[in-house]
C-alpha cells in the first residue's frame, strides 16, 4: 500500500459496520471506521497508532473486501511507451464512435423524452467499455418502451459492434 493512496470502504465494509456480522475486534472495526475516502493511508495510519494497528491492519480490510482504493497515488509523468498503450487503436476508436451513434440514434425515436438520462450518461462516455456499461440500462429502459421482439435485434447489434465481433 502506498502511503499517498485513498481508500474508501465498500459496499461490504458500509454493511459491516451496520451489522457487524463479521465480528471484528474492536481495533480493527476502529480502523474501518476511520476510512473514509478522503484520508490517504499515511494520514489514516497516524490515527490507527492510538489503536495500536499498521499497514498490515489495512491490507487485511482490503482482502476481506471491506475497503478499496478509491484514488492511486500520483504517479511519475507518463512515459512515451505507457502514453501508447492507453491510446485506442484507429479500429476501436471508429467502433466506439459508430455505438455511439447507434445508441443515439436509438435512444431518440424509441425513448423520447424517457431516454434523457441515459443520454446524458452516452455523452459522458469515453470508451467501449463505458458504452458496455450503459447497454443494459438501454436495454431495459427500450424493452419496456418497446418490447423484447423489436429491442432484441437493436441491442444484439450494439453490442456486437462494442466487442468487435
Amino acid at each position: 500500500m502506498d502511503p499517498a493512496e485513498i481508500y474508501a470502504k465498500t459496499e461490504r465494509g458500509l454493511r459491516e459496520l451496520k451489522e457487524r456480522t463479521l465480528n471484528l475486534p474492536v481495533p480493527l472495526r476502529g480502523l474501518l471506521i476511520l476510512i473514509d475516502g478522503n484520508r490517504t493511508v499515511a494520514e489514516v495510519l497516524v490515527k490507527a497508532r492510538a489503536l495500536k494497528l499498521d499497514q498490515r491492519a489495512m491490507t487485511a480490510l482490503e482482502r476481506g473486501g471491506l475497503i478499496a482504493k478509491r484514488f492511486s497515488a500520483p504517479s511519475a509523468a507518463p512515459t512515451a511507451a505507457s502514453v501508447v498503450q492507453s491510446q485506442p487503436s484507429q479500429d476501436e476508436a471508429a467502433r466506439y464512435l459508430q455505438a455511439q451513434q447507434m445508441l443515439s440514434d436509438a435512444i431518440n425515436p424509441h425513448l423520447g423524452f424517457r431516454g434523457y438520462g441515459l443520454m446524458v450518461r452516452l455523452q459522458k462516455t469515453a470508451n467501449a467499455r463505458d458504452l458496455h456499461g450503459l447497454l443494459p440500462d438501454f436495454a431495459k429502459a427500450l424493452v419496456e418502451r418497446a418490447g423484447i421482439e423489436p429491442a432484441t435485434p437493436i441491442v444484439s447489434s450494439i453490442e456486437r459492434l462494442i466487442a468487435g465481433t
